[in-house]
């Protein structure tokens, strides 16, 4: 199948060295969004709402008319039942926050699933904490699909709401929503969705599900960053208190009292996001206008040749409903990490998403660390995944692959974490930064990594895991006299090799040694500084952090 989509992406079309496999965490924006966004600021640039004068007055209208755009869009009832956010998250917040002004909801539960978003998790786990609530959750099984047939005994007559995703951000999953909104009515429960997923690859219909809300952000359906829409049945926002309080809300303000706006601009407090509001409503009618059967079946075209190409790559586990799900992959690797695999892809100009994706109970039901994610658009093609097909066969057999020849040998790497790892004879640091190209320093990385002591199982524990990383890492440390004693450990062959280097240069010295040295110029003098990512980076930081704060 042709693709006729791809020319309207900018950053996507004019690439020539990135496959951007990562649209379930943003998508890219199309040149009609782009030039909205940059004619608001150019021709447009005033405050909504508040002026007479004629700009004031007509920036105001396609304001409002961008309500209505995306009133239209999920085909809402009215436009008063769309609220302005800055996203999912901050809309999900909103619900949770004001439900919990309410004196009534004491004792109730609250339902949702094991498949969520920490934001659509963690406000109803909290709000349960803060008022005595059951936090109830629809389990999964084996392989990460809803299992809903305790359903019944879930929901109940004492439930207040049930919250759950339209689509899994983490697998690709496409809910049964509309059976789970309808157990919630039949007890009087409410119900959200999360759209967040669903809205840019197949048409969402509000008044067809029945749900009381229903949120979505418009980074993921080809709409700019840092906004999004709360829909809500209007007579429960009526019903709602207000979320902030400030200008715009406000309908009258005395020294004695306030009175507030009906919603929606009862919960829209502040000058509003004025060019993303104008930029979503742009994404959503080009949206509308492309969403049809040829978006979707070349969506599902793309999907299913992955699919295809990831059945004939042994050691590879794909997680999630193969048979109902927009074209994301999640998938993990035997014996090799995740974060390995994304960090050797990353060096080939292949964007893909590792780690627990912001869904750790569902890591946790999995049994799993985290995967490789692989979320495809309209713009992707089947050249990039012929692409990734060959980088990640290439980057398995790296990392499968004994690397003991031509490299540092065994009886070197003994010596390493004694005094003699700070002197001119620096054995691991001498290998990575001799070696030429990041294939190479990643190969003496993983043997530093495969002959690194690390730490036994009994002692990677919580106390001793390291927050801020990647991916798991555990440290321990032992000061004995004047010099510090440094054990660490990580699931990922690479990470382990950096750990490896890090002990190399620290082990067995002194605690004020230490305290001075410079990580970040160290790392620039083994020539490692362009093949870490900000997050890599940011984690060893936390490590050296660890390493100090625990000696002091």
């Amino acid at each position: 199948m042709q693709n006729i989509w791809r020319q309207q992406f900018p950053l996507i079309n004019q690439s020539t060295d990135l496959v951007y496999f990562d649209s379930a965490a943003t998508t890219q924006k199309p040149q009609i969004v782009l030039e909205t966004l940059q004619h608001f600021y150019q021709a447009q640039n005033v405050n909504v709402h508040r002026g007479s004068y004629p700009l004031a007055v007509s920036t105001t209208t396609e304001f409002e008319s961008a309500r209505k755009t995306m009133a239209k869009f999920i085909n809402a009832p009215d436009e008063r039942c769309i609220v302005f956010t800055k996203g999912t998250t901050d809309a999900i917040n909103l619900v949770a926050t004001c439900l919990a002004r309410q004196s009534s909801i004491n004792g109730k539960n609250i339902v949702v699933t094991e498949l969520e978003h920490h934001a659509n998790f963690v406000p109803w786990q909290q709000l349960a904490k803060q008022h005595q609530c059951e936090l109830r959750v629809t389990p999964l099984n084996d392989v990460g699909v809803l299992d809903l047939s305790g359903l019944q005994q879930i929901i109940d007559h004492n439930t207040l709401i049930v919250a759950m995703g339209h689509v899994s951000n983490a697998l690709g999953n496409i809910n049964p929503v509309k059976k789970v909104i309808a157990e919630a009515k039949n007890v009087g429960a409410l119900s959200l969705v999360d759209g967040a997923q669903a809205v840019g690859h197949f048409r969402v219909d509000v008044t067809e599900l029945d749900c009381d809300f229903y949120t979505f952000s418009a980074h993921k359906m080809f709409g700019p960053t840092g906004i999004g829409v709360l829909y809500g049945k209007f007579h429960l926002l009526e019903s709602l208190p207000p979320y902030q309080l400030g200008g715009e809300m406000i309908e009258h303000v005395s020294l004695e009292d306030t009175s507030f706006e009906l919603p929606p601009l009862k919960f829209e407090a502040g000058t509003p996001n004025i060019e993303g509001v104008l930029g979503m409503a742009k994404a959503a009618q080009w949206l509308s206008h492309e969403l049809t059967d040829s978006f979707q079946q070349y969506e599902q075209h793309l999907y299913h040749y992955l699919l295809d190409k990831f059945s004939v790559i042994e050691g590879i586990k794909v997680w999630g409903d193969l048979h109902s799900s927009v074209p994301i992959l999640s998938f993990s690797i035997k014996d090799v990490s995740a974060q390995d695999v994304a960090l050797i892809l990353g060096e080939q100009g292949i964007a893909v998403r590792v780690g627990h994706h912001c869904a750790m109970p569902l890591m946790q039901r999995l049994g799993i660390s985290g995967t490789i994610r692989v979320s495809l658009a309209i713009y992707n093609t089947i050249q990039e995944i012929d692409q990734l097909i060959l980088a990640l066969q290439s980057a398995i057999q790296l990392l499968k692959k004994d690397v003991n020849s031509g490299v540092v040998s065994k009886s070197q790497l003994q010596n390493v974490g004694g005094k003699s790892a700070h002197s001119q004879d620096r054995v691991l640091f001498n290998a990575i930064s001799q070696a030429k190209g990041w294939d190479a320093k990643y190969r003496q990385l993983m043997l530093a990594g495969k002959k690194h002591q690390g730490m036994a199982d009994e002692d990677k524990t919580a106390d001793t895991r390291v927050s801020g990383c990647e991916s798991n890492v555990w440290l321990k440390t032992e000061v004995k006299g004047e010099q510090l004693t440094i054990s660490a450990d990580s699931e990922s062959k690479i990470i382990r090799g950096l750990l490896a280097l890090i002990c190399e240069v620290l082990n067995q010295q002194s605690v004020e040694y230490i305290n001075v040295f410079d990580l970040a110029g160290y790392l620039t003098e083994a020539g490692l500084e362009r093949h870490l990512s900000p997050s890599r980076t940011s984690g060893l930081n936390s490590v050296f952090n660890a390493i100090k704060q625990r000696c002091n």
